[in-house]
């Protein structure tokens, strides 16, 4: 049996500390409804998850540099 998630169009991926990723179709906008992401033919958008960036709400990669330890909080199922 396929688990459910597998056939939904769009899929995110949260990270410990991390980004957050976003794989399929999404529209991505600022509080005014303006469109953040204007190319649509990306097919992934990886977000800030952990506050660092200087280009939010997109990831820059700072999370490498604010540390992180072997402990993952890892985001269970409910």
């Amino acid at each position: 049996m396929a688990n459910p998630c597998d056939t939904c169009p769009t899929k995110i991926c949260c990270n410990p500390k991390g980004p957050i990723i976003i794989e399929g179709d999404v529209n991505i906008v600022d509080k005014y409804g303006r469109p953040l992401c204007p190319d649509k033919k990306k097919k992934s958008h990886v977000l800030c998850g952990c506050g660092q960036s200087l280009n939010k709400p997109f990831c820059d990669g700072k999370h490498n540099k604010a540390g992180s330890d072997d402990d993952d909080d890892d985001i269970s199922d409910a």
